[in-house]
């Protein structure tokens, strides 16, 4: 007789409750598509929807039983109603809407980590796209959805902290997309011009954001590439946020530029995920370290925390650093300040 193995010490099942993230980021992309969270802000059973939508009879109860068992649903006799995350994240048209983003998250893991054990054999993915492809209206919207899960909140709350930012006159965001950060950062400084420096296709999307937050007076959006083209002088703080993922002699120009830019006593902020020394931790970054790499057209490279100061420093930037990380958005914040 062989017996059966006594249970290792190990948390086996705080593991594997883990891998059911998989099938969340599918019951929400798939309701999302159907319009389920429209449907339930309202009490509602499974079968109105099914009547009124045309979908399976027998698979719509299952689809809104596992919605609510992932607390994405209510569930009261037979009725379903939104919980307040579902209500708030994912019905389009609201401030904190998720949907892009859920859509970009989905895509990125059937194209690119579903290709994980295949790259590691025969290297990095060849995709055809260029930035107009990469960077569309889609992508940009994800962006901004990500950076209202409180990203854009805790940077403006220590950007706007620094001594310097109150008397600031003038601020641009390189690679700044939707624009949300220069926005925020005009509202909180009324004698603050911001202009939004990014890609031709991007700067569409950035004005309709600047309109609708109403801001057209004070934040403008300029088309250029931060990596070939000038933003001009004069200028007291230059914000980037989650654009500089490239190798050191890639950034370096770039930094240059951002110097060069800086009136005497201006700030580079820089808002970036990073990474502890030995390049294990967090998890988060660890992860969307080794996604990038997975595009051989993207010549990615995550900083930790100690290469970014040393590369600050490096480019002649007096460097301080705030953690402003969750376990969603592991970001640091650097100030690098010309002298």
């Amino acid at each position: 007789m062989i017996p059966v193995p006594e249970l290792p010490d190990i948390d086996i099942e705080t593991f594997h409750q883990s891998l059911n993230g998989g099938e969340k980021l599918f019951l929400i992309k798939a309701a999302i598509d159907h319009e389920v969270f429209e449907f339930c802000e309202k009490p509602a059973t499974a079968a109105d929807f099914s009547s009124t939508r045309g979908t399976h009879d027998g698979l719509t109860e299952k689809f809104f039983n596992a919605l609510a068992a992932a607390g994405l649903l209510t569930k009261t006799d037979s009725t379903f109603q939104n919980s307040p995350l579902s209500s708030a994240c994912f019905i389009e048209g609201k401030p904190f809407y998720q949907g892009n983003l859920i859509g970009l998250m989905l895509k990125t893991r059937l194209e690119r980590w579903s290709n994980l054990g295949k790259c590691l054999k025969e290297g990095p993915l060849q995709p055809q796209e260029d930035k107009r492809q990469v960077f569309d209206v889609r992508f940009t919207k994800a962006m901004a959805e990500g950076a209202m899960r409180g990203g854009l909140h805790r940077t403006v709350a220590t950007v706007t902290a620094l001594p310097e930012f109150q008397t600031a006159r003038k601020l641009v965001d390189i690679g700044g997309g939707h624009g949300l950060y220069a926005i925020a950062f005009a509202q909180a400084n009324p004698d603050l011009e911001s202009v939004v420096f990014d890609l031709p296709q991007v700067v569409d999307v950035t004005n309709d954001y600047i309109q609708s937050y109403a801001m057209q007076d004070r934040v403008s959006a300029v088309a250029g590439d931060y990596t070939t083209d000038n933003w001009g002088q004069g200028i007291d703080i230059v914000f980037a946020s989650d654009c500089l993922y490239r190798p050191q002699a890639v950034v370096e120009p770039t930094l240059s530029k951002i110097k060069e830019s800086l009136n005497p006593g201006g700030m580079f902020i820089s808002k970036h995920w990073m990474m502890d020394d030995e390049r294990t931790s967090p998890d988060t970054t660890v992860y969307f370290d080794l996604m990038v790499s997975l595009m051989g057209n993207f010549s990615g490279h995550i900083y930790t925390r100690t290469e970014w100061r040393q590369v600050l420093e490096a480019a002649g930037f007096s460097v301080e650093s705030v953690d402003i990380s969750s376990p969603s958005k592991p970001s640091m914040i650097f100030v690098g300040r010309k002298s």
